[in-house]
């Protein structure tokens, strides 16, 4: 996206709209964060900040996870036999903590998911579908601001 170009700011939807998109951003949110947590564990095991970090950094910022909804997801996975935890003990302090790391079956079910739900987003014409959509929208915008 250009600077010419920017995203709509969120405070210019009126309060319904900002009503509507918290709702289907939070219902993305929640269901985006089991896989995140997934990828996290692709190449490495993790501790639950690190994985919170990755899905921060890997979401460009848009998404966050508090303590306790990682950790419900993370039980969650467990009980799936998707994931799988070890304690380990931290350097200085002696204190434990679980790091977790996908199991087989996680592994091939997250190369499942990819390849099936989620592997309309490296299609063209859905990333040409995408494009097309943001620059329509900009340009309404834009007229109606004149």
């Amino acid at each position: 996206m250009s600077p010419s170009e920017t995203a709509l700011d969120p405070g210019e939807l009126s309060a319904y709209e900002q009503q509507v998109l918290a709702s289907w951003s939070d219902t993305h949110k929640k269901s985006a964060l089991m896989l995140f947590v997934l990828l996290a564990l692709t190449s490495a095991p993790a501790w639950s900040g690190e994985i919170r970090l990755f899905i921060t950094r890997a979401s460009g910022g848009e998404l966050s996870v508090d303590e306790q909804s990682l950790h419900r997801t993370l039980r969650r996975l467990e009980g799936l036999n998707v994931i799988t935890h070890t304690a380990q003990s931290v350097a200085g302090t002696g204190a434990r903590r679980k790091v977790y790391e996908l199991t087989g079956s996680g592994g091939r079910l997250l190369d499942a998911f990819l390849s099936t739900t989620m592997g309309y987003l490296d299609e063209p014409e859905f990333i040409a579908s995408v494009q097309a959509a943001q620059r329509t929208t900009r340009r309404r915008r834009q007229s109606s601001a004149r």
